[in-house]
């Protein structure tokens, strides 16, 4: 083999790299690192970094099952309002008188339910997933709201209050957040499963082509039903964490979280279309996220302003991967 034939494999490999709609997401993340590096020295101490992410993990891992279904075609607005949802019932029962661990255990099996609401409107009903998640997301919400209404609901037990602080994993000096932990463990877990399983090859055949799914025999209502239902959740989860962590379970609780959600999913890769995407993307747009916000916030940005920036990277997410299509598109026809 020549060395020129070589220098060809060797071009091809790298270029094949670049398209990766991943490795845009790492780029990305380099940038807003030494950006980010640049404002303040604090973001080059990885314990500072480490105990940023305790305020973000809750989207993190439900942008973990949202990339699923966003991958099978799907869309789910109604994951903030079940969080909210889910930490409502739970601290009403706990007041009610429900120990507190039962309480958590009944709070997110009406998560469950609420997905399965979901599901079933939408593979069975056939209704648009985006009309139906809009709805719910106002619906659950409003659930939140009638049962606690401006009020609040705290003094939980003392070992609920606060878990992402238990001591589990210590990185020299400087605790892991045992939700950081959680969603390392989620994210390899929802990796073996989109990437390495049957149900993981159905979901990308059901966002690709759902009519050409039926007929190779993939039961897609099946699982479009289970998506929905394992979203609210794991949304659930996010709930009882975020109310351990504020120690307070309010309706208003996660307000506008479904825009980061989303956002980390996009950015990480993941076509809003369908049958395209990854678990990896997104764990690395997670990061960039982290470190995005923690900057502007160390940067004394409001948070309206904040949210224009957000707003602006969703759009991003969305535009820079067509660019990239559209020019290695117009690459290949040159060929």
């Amino acid at each position: 083999m020549s060395k020129n034939t070589v220098k060809l494999k060797n071009r091809s490999k790298l270029g094949e790299i670049t398209r990766q709609r991943e490795f845009i997401t790492f780029v990305l993340l380099i940038v807003v690192l030494a950006v980010s590096l640049l404002s303040s020295k604090n973001f080059a101490d990885i314990s500072y970094i480490l105990n940023a992410t305790s305020r973000y993990m809750e989207y993190a891992i439900i942008a973990l099952i949202m990339t699923l279904i966003i991958i099978a075609g799907q869309i789910d607005l109604s994951v903030a309002s079940c969080m909210t949802c889910v930490a409502t019932f739970t601290a009403l029962m706990f007041r009610a008188g429900m120990p507190m661990g039962l309480a958590v255990v009944f709070g997110l099996a009406s998560g469950f339910v609420l997905g399965l609401i979901n599901g079933s409107l939408v593979a069975f009903g056939n209704l648009p997933p985006l009309i139906v998640t809009i709805g719910t997301m106002a619906l659950f919400r409003g659930i939140s709201q009638i049962f606690i209404g401006d009020k609040s609901i705290s003094k939980f037990p003392k070992w609920f209050n606060g878990i992402e602080k238990l001591p589990v994993l210590k990185f020299g000096n400087t605790l892991v957040p045992i939700t950081l932990i959680l969603f390392i463990i989620l994210a390899i877990g929802f990796f073996l499963l989109l990437h390495r399983t049957a149900l993981g090859r159905n979901i990308f055949a059901i966002g690709t082509n759902k009519t050409a799914a039926i007929f190779s025999g993939v039961n897609t209502k099946k699982v479009i039903l289970l998506l929905f239902a394992f979203s609210s959740f794991f949304a659930g989860i996010a709930g009882v964490m975020m109310m351990s962590r504020l120690l307070v379970a309010r309706y208003d609780m996660a307000m506008g979280g479904e825009l980061e959600i989303i956002t980390m999913v996009l950015l990480g890769g993941t076509d809003i279309n369908g049958g395209k995407g990854g678990i990896l993307g997104t764990f690395l747009a997670v990061f960039i996220v982290i470190i995005l916000k923690t900057g502007l916030m160390v940067a004394s940005i409001k948070a309206q302003d904040q949210m224009f920036i957000m707003g602006a990277l969703l759009l991003l997410s969305i535009i820079i991967p067509n660019i990239a299509r559209i020019i290695n598109e117009k690459r290949l026809s040159r060929i």
